[in-house]
């Protein structure tokens, strides 16, 4: 997502995947040059998590989400490990929780762990509609990247909700999802960055782009 956000001229993006009920949906993001909005199932921006700037001091947060330009929360990466989000830009700011990702075989799933609360795990990603395909860093060309994948969560081996991303190589990368009420819009946006991180990832390696697009 770092590198991605610092792309010149506005992404303009709306709504959420197409192979998704829009109605289903209580969490939506899209990529702009300005980083990654979170918006209201209406469409209205209630939230963007964006880079911290290129000198940060240190012990400052990778990541600061702001509501009405407030900051909210902050996230520090420590990938590959997890991410660990606060409620605030400071490392004293208490934990509202963190994002953990794993791979099986280069297919990425993610934990969510809201703080005080009972961890959510999702399945990988797998292409829809039809399944199949998943979202994998052994993908080799952009157009076999291009596409939606879903995930779905799980807590306590109960179906908790989904959350897919619409990778399109003409525009930004978009979110939408149904998560459980104890993951805040925070949280919410910092698994959004993972899975964006993952497509960034996977996008710096294919055949077909040429290294200066990248």
């Amino acid at each position: 997502m770092k590198t991605r956000m610092v792309l010149c001229g506005a992404i303009i993006t709306s709504g959420i995947a197409t192979a998704v009920p829009a109605s289903a949906a209580t969490f939506s993001a899209r990529e702009t040059h300005s980083g990654l909005l979170v918006d209201r199932p209406d469409g209205t921006t209630v939230g963007r998590l964006a880079t911290n700037g290129w000198f940060r001091r240190p012990g400052a947060p990778d990541l600061v989400y702001r509501e009405g330009g407030v900051p909210i929360a902050g996230i520090w990466e420590s990938a590959p490990d997890a991410a660990v989000v606060r409620s605030g830009t400071t490392e004293k700011a208490p934990i509202l929780g963190r994002i953990v990702p794993s791979w099986n075989d280069g297919e990425l799933s993610l934990t969510i762990e809201p703080a005080g609360g009972v961890p959510v795990r999702t399945t990988v990603f797998e292409r829809v509609p039809g399944g199949g395909a998943a979202l994998d860093r052994d993908t080799s060309t952009w157009f076999a990247l291009e596409g939606t994948y879903r995930a779905t969560l799980a807590t306590g081996g109960a179906d908790a909700g989904w959350l897919s991303v619409d990778v399109d190589p003409e525009g930004a990368t978009r979110f939408s999802g149904d998560l459980p009420p104890a993951i805040p819009p925070a949280l919410a946006a910092a698994a959004a960055a993972a899975v964006e991180d993952e497509v960034d990832f996977i996008y710096g390696n294919v055949i077909d782009v040429a290294p200066f697009r990248r």
